[in-house]
């Protein structure tokens, strides 16, 4: 039975959080490997390095943001002050991430990999906190399931300006290296506004009884018992390691294959459109058929989409908005239910181990999502590389099959082990309230 306890203000001061993250989230995963290797001059084996340093670091860095939030103490609660203290970090690496100074041109390998640790990890700080908002803002299974509706929409909507508006915005200010320095100090600004204002407008109302939670060790020994949380994880960084490789490759498969590098803005705006239009679709039949069923139905969307991307080089061009159509249901899909069933996965943990460690699963759940990021991107680049790629030049044929295979066979791969992980996912709507029930947890 629903508590009713978030106001719409709540659901909407929540979801702007999210705007502004995707806004950089999709900017970086799309944009950020052709801005390195076409107009900076990295070499793209080099980038799927840092790539994967990064992911690295995030597997000790996310985990200790999630451990140092759940203990945080302030007159603002545990994980709502680094909505604040995060906001200009996070807008700042927008613009340090397209900016590559040219005085620089000789230490530009050092800078492009500081500048893109530090957005990993001001990404971090903002993040785990802000995702793990939804396990205190409310204890009901279906709240948090409109609460992360409204979530997933505002980040779709972040999603499409990042996806669609960072290569018009270049153009607009003359193109070229300091147009793109530009376009990142413009959208870091618009990242900073909806940081500041997402915090300015939440408040964690369901105080946890364990409210200093597990030791470090503690809580991993908690997680480990914790078989729905790890399968949940598994699958998820399969999805965003297949969406990486997807979205990283586009503007390269537009540019080389389609023969059309504008194509990719309004491939992705017909991708990211749908997904935003789709979440709520998928939030309101959530209470219906379930959050596990939502994600597979999604998934077979998702091999629909692939498997005529696979085949659109010898196809009407024109098809790629159907199957952008088809991909972004399957994506909305995705969406939703990656962090709609996470909260669920901590009372069962707590349920099993006796502790309740929100913060810490955020974290390594933070972590194996942009694990699954960074693997993707990384992939993508290495896949890329080895088939002879050449920055601005005629491609050859095995650069061209390649990139197929990488919008395409790849991505659907990693879909279907995504799948197979939740498909064992035990959790639904009547085990999660058997579960609340016996653990007995007290909300304020």
């Amino acid at each position: 039975m629903a508590t009713n306890t978030l106001t719409q203000k709540s659901y909407l001061g929540y979801g702007l959080g999210d705007f502004g993250q995707n806004i950089l989230f999709q900017s970086s995963i799309i944009y950020l490997g052709k801005f390195y290797t076409d107009i900076i001059g990295i070499d793209p084996a080099w980038i799927a390095g840092l790539f994967l340093l990064a992911r690295l670091w995030d597997g000790i860095n996310d985990p200790l943001m999630g451990f140092l939030a759940q203990r945080t103490r302030s007159k603002w609660g545990s994980y709502r002050p680094y909505l604040l203290w995060a906001a200009f970090p996070l807008a700042l690496s927008m613009f340090l991430l397209f900016y590559v100074p040219e005085f620089l041109e000789d230490y530009k390998y050092a800078y492009v990999a500081i500048s893109y640790l530090f957005f990993g990890m001001a990404f971090t700080a903002f993040n785990v906190p802000y995702g793990t908002l939804t396990a205190v803002m409310s204890p009901d299974y279906h709240e948090r399931g409109k609460l992360t509706g409204y979530r997933m929409t505002f980040a779709m909507l972040g999603g499409i300006v990042g996806a669609t508006l960072i290569l018009p915005t270049v153009k607009a200010f003359g193109g070229g290296r300091e147009a793109y320095a530009w376009t990142g100090a413009l959208f870091g600004i618009i990242i900073l506004l909806t940081s500041v204002g997402s915090f300015m407008t939440v408040r964690e109302k369901a105080r946890i009884k364990i409210q200093n939670g597990a030791s470090f060790l503690k809580g991993f020994d908690v997680l480990k018992k914790n078989r729905p949380f790890w399968l949940l994880a598994l699958c998820f960084a399969a999805c965003f390691a297949a969406y990486a490789v997807f979205a990283t490759s586009v503007p390269y498969y537009c540019q080389y294959v389609l023969g059309n590098e504008d194509l990719a803005s309004w491939i992705l705006l017909a991708l990211t459109g749908i997904t935003a239009l789709g979440i709520p679709f998928w939030s309101w039949l959530s209470p219906k058929i379930g959050k596990r069923m939502i994600f597979l139905i999604g998934a077979l969307a998702y091999i629909l989409a692939y498997i005529g991307l696979y085949f659109l080089p010898s196809l009407p061009q024109n098809l790629i908005y159907p199957l952008m159509v088809i991909h972004g249901i399957g994506n909305a899909a995705a969406v939703y239910t990656s962090w709609a069933i996470l909260p669920d996965t901590i009372e069962y943990g707590q349920w099993k181990g006796g502790e309740r460690v929100e913060g810490l699963s955020y974290g390594i759940y933070g972590f194996c999502f942009k694990a699954g990021l960074g693997l993707g991107g990384a992939l993508a680049l290495s896949w890329l590389d080895s088939s002879g790629y050449v920055a601005g030049a005629e491609q050859t044929a095995a650069v061209k099959a390649s990139l197929s295979q990488l919008v395409s066979l790849i991505p659907m791969g990693l879909i279907i082990i995504a799948a197979i992980a939740l498909w064992f996912y035990p959790i639904d709507a009547k085990m999660h309230r058997e579960i609340r029930e016996e653990v007995g947890k007290e909300v304020l």
